[in-house]
């Protein structure tokens, strides 16, 4: 009879504490599940998808766009803005899809587009890069070298020193090379970089590609279809 009281003595020292630890972990999961659900309010319905407020939105059309490089009509019905980092490879998959939003919605007049240089620390090469395509814009050369820095992305971002290899891309797309070396050496774009990645945290970018339709905003990487029916939702007065 002892041998048995000891054995129950014992289950009840291994069982209780281990009842306690999983209603703890039951109850910090309905928590978290709370608190997650309180952004609700400011979401659209997917997990990397929510609205920017009106003042926010009013800085961006007084202030912030004259400092991203844009393509379009400025009375476009609605704007697209891109934040995003050369170096991120996540950003060169969206390159294709900002060059179609150009291409389709821009050349059509149903919107704006505004690119705007949001380089992550993590990424060495990033601000170098946006630098480069900075300098290229000064010779009306941005568009085409900022494709090429996302299509070589692979070969760029593994170099020790990318330098040598923004200037070959200087060559090939029409970009005097000796201009944009000096550009670069005198650090010519880098206030503006500065100024861009204010106007990225002015949204609280969390990630790159960050794309802001309108007041909708996509945290990632997101399709031209998606994007197309977030213009067509605001243009038409729709949800």
């Amino acid at each position: 009879m002892s041998q048995n009281n000891g054995r129950s003595s014992l289950f009840g020292v291994l069982f209780m504490p281990a009842l306690i630890l999983g209603g703890l972990i039951v109850l910090a999961l309905i928590v978290i599940s709370v608190q997650s659900g309180s952004d609700t309010p400011t979401r659209t319905g997917n997990d990397n998808t929510r609205e920017v407020d009106s003042d926010t939105l009013a800085r961006f059309n007084e202030e912030f766009d004259d400092l991203g490089v844009s393509v379009g009509d400025a009375d476009a019905p609605i704007t697209i803005r891109e934040f995003a980092d050369y170096q991120c490879p996540a950003c060169a998959s969206f390159a294709p899809v900002a060059k179609q939003i150009r291409e389709d919605l821009v050349d059509a007049g149903e919107a704006r587009f505004v690119f705007f240089d949001f380089p992550l620390p993590m990424h060495d090469h990033a601000r170098q890069a946006a630098s480069a395509a900075r300098c290229a814009a000064r010779q009306d050369r941005f568009w085409a070298y900022h494709d090429r820095l996302f299509e070589t992305q692979s070969e760029w971002a593994q170099a020790g020193d990318p330098t040598s290899l923004f200037l070959d891309m200087a060559v090939e797309t029409g970009v005097n090379a000796d201009r944009l070396e000096q550009c670069l050496a005198q650090g010519a774009t880098d206030d503006v970089i500065a100024q861009n990645l204010e106007a990225g945290k002015a949204i609280g970018l969390r990630a790159t590609p960050t794309i802001l339709v309108g007041n909708r905003l996509f945290s990632g990487g997101v399709s031209f279809e998606r994007i197309q029916r977030a213009v067509d939702a605001q243009t038409d007065g729709a949800d």
